[in-house]
């Protein structure tokens, strides 16, 4: 998908740059899915799970970068990446063709400021430029603020997936299934 670069204002005052990754931004990215993945219980991949080469993730920024319906956004507060979303087809299948996730990751310094509201409105519009018709996306029970910021997208819980997510320590979590009409 296509994506013009953008600029938004936070609500501290500062400005996000939101953009599509390029090659020169791998090592970022990886560090970037380390990093926030180890900073949370509420992703789904760990940081013992991200074990891409740079060259690998360079790969990926092209085929991403290419695909007519998969976007992958950037979010820059003062030149430092700040968090990543997602939009991309749940399946190849015909009859499944007219839904997507919807994925959203921040630093958690960067929580609470705007920037996850910016990147959602944004991936969101994307997805039905795209055709898309339902976007979809699972998220850990008990992870509030994420909760609230899909909500006010007007996602709505439409299943549980108990113990969904297990934990290094033996406890689980549950997923909320949610979806949107586009």
């Amino acid at each position: 998908m296509d994506y013009p670069e953008k600029t938004v204002l936070l609500k501290n005052g500062k400005t996000c740059l939101l953009r599509r990754p390029e090659e020169k931004d791998a090592e970022m990215l990886l560090r970037f899915q380390k990093e926030s993945s180890g900073e949370t219980p509420y992703l789904v991949v760990g940081p013992e799970d991200i074990d891409w080469t740079a060259e690998q993730q360079v790969k990926r920024i092209e085929r991403w970068n290419v695909s007519p319906d998969r976007l992958r956004l950037l979010a820059e507060v003062d030149g430092e990446l700040a968090g990543v979303a997602v939009v991309y087809a749940n399946n190849p299948q015909t009859r499944l063709r007219h839904r997507c996730s919807i994925d959203i990751t921040l630093y958690k310094k960067f929580w609470s400021q705007g920037i996850g509201t910016a990147l959602m409105g944004e991936i969101l519009t994307a997805a039905g430029t795209a055709g898309y018709e339902r976007a979809e996306l699972e998220v850990v029970s008990a992870n509030a603020p994420a909760l609230a910021l899909y909500r006010k997208f007007g996602f709505e819980a439409t299943g549980t997936v108990p113990e969904a997510v297990k934990y290094n320590d033996g406890t689980y979590a549950d997923f909320l299934f949610m979806t949107k009409r586009l």
